[in-house]
């Protein structure tokens, strides 16, 4: 039991302290970019924590076994190079009992991970999806101040709104000046005034946003003449964007665990299998990371941290692959996903027990060349 804790202390802080530093390279690079649609006014700025949030679970999926993985090396590994594993050994520890202690936190680990993938992973990305999609129909009013111009980057168009009523959604007295450069170069080839009483924003079922202004008047005039048309309407609908997003469309690694389990296609399948297979590859990457995390003093730490994490990338490469392949059909469906955790098994299997599978064949030999002798 003391072995175990110490085991246990040693093996959880190296793992913290790598995932703590993964999670912070992949949160900043999404953050970035959710920051880029709040600067253009797509998404409010105390949005974007709100959706990183949401978002972590489904960070976390890929990174703790990653992380468990890479402080295994690193643990055990500085246990190898100051000769603590030798004073294990020689306590009675073996290799197949330091495989079986570091697998106890590996099955805490891959129930973490299977409640992040079958149910809070999920949860989250239809709220992050909500908050995406509440924020982009609110956000033309929101980039928009009262008694201010506002202009685009490319200057063809200009808007003032006297004043907004933010609860109800409605722009009070909007006027929107477009200077039409088409064909023209840098010359306007027109330009429309176009003055409302009130104006809001609309989003149809397929995620197009429209802007509806109301009791208006619309002026078209041809720069350098004094001839003009003027139209008045009750209502005028703009096409803003094309499909923003939609609620109604979400992906299937976003989708419940139980709309997946009440769906017979390929794709809903592959999903649920894909998130029973994130939880058996942590035991089998434990598995594969002990024989690896086996050091020589002359060697160095580091000096098998690169082939394992080729390994363990090679492992998450094959699976993501392999599910991109059935989904398109260029795999049978009934291969599955589950060969590839049996084929890194076998190779765990082999750096584990090969060392002691050859010193017995080595010995067999020996033997027989002993008995052999005159």
């Amino acid at each position: 039991m003391i072995i175990y804790r110490y085991l246990s202390r040693q093996l959880f802080w190296a793992t913290i302290a790598v995932s703590s530093i993964l999670t912070f390279i992949l949160v900043s690079s999404r953050f970035l970019k959710y920051l880029s649609q709040a600067a253009v006014g797509k998404l409010e700025g105390g949005a974007v924590f709100m959706i990183m949030a949401y978002r972590l679970p489904d960070f976390l999926e890929l990174i703790l076994p990653l992380g468990l993985f890479l402080g295994i090396l690193l643990s055990y590994g500085r246990m190898y190079l100051e000769n603590e594993m030798v004073v294990l050994q020689a306590c009675g520890v073996s290799q197949r009992r330091l495989v079986a202690l570091s697998l106890i936190p590996a099955i805490c680990m891959s129930l973490l991970i299977g409640y992040f993938a079958f149910f809070l992973s999920p949860w989250g990305a239809q709220k992050a999806n909500n908050l995406i999609f509440e924020q982009q129909t609110r956000s033309g009013l929101d980039v928009l101040s009262p008694r201010r111009f506002h202009s685009t980057r490319d200057g063809s168009t200009v808007t003032y709104v006297e004043d907004i009523d933010s609860r109800a959604g409605v722009m009070k007295n909007l006027f929107i000046v477009n200077y039409d450069r088409e064909n023209v170069g840098d010359e306007y080839s027109k330009v429309i005034l176009m003055r409302a009483t009130e104006g809001t924003y609309r989003i149809d079922d397929k995620g197009n946003r429209y802007l509806v202004m109301s009791n208006g008047v619309r002026f078209e005039v041809d720069p350098g003449s004094s001839v003009f048309a003027q139209t008045r309407y009750g209502e005028y609908t703009i096409k803003l964007e094309e499909k923003l997003v939609s609620q109604g469309a979400a992906e299937f690694q976003d989708r419940t665990t139980e709309d997946l389990l009440g769906d017979d296609s390929i794709s809903a399948r592959v999903e649920l299998q894909w998130r029973l297979s994130l939880m058996i590859m942590v035991p089998i990457v434990v598995f594969i990371a002990v024989p690896l995390s086996r050091a020589n003093p002359r060697q160095g730490r580091y000096l098998k941290m690169l082939p394992a994490i080729l390994i363990y990338l090679a492992y998450l490469a094959s699976m993501m692959s392999v599910k991109g392949g059935i989904e398109k059909g260029r795999i049978p469906a009934e291969l599955g996903l589950y060969w590839v955790h049996v084929l890194f098994f076998g190779l765990g299997f082999l750096l584990n027990y090969w060392p002691s599978l050859r010193l017995k064949m080595s010995k067999k030999r020996m033997d027989r060349l002993e008995a052999s002798a005159p």
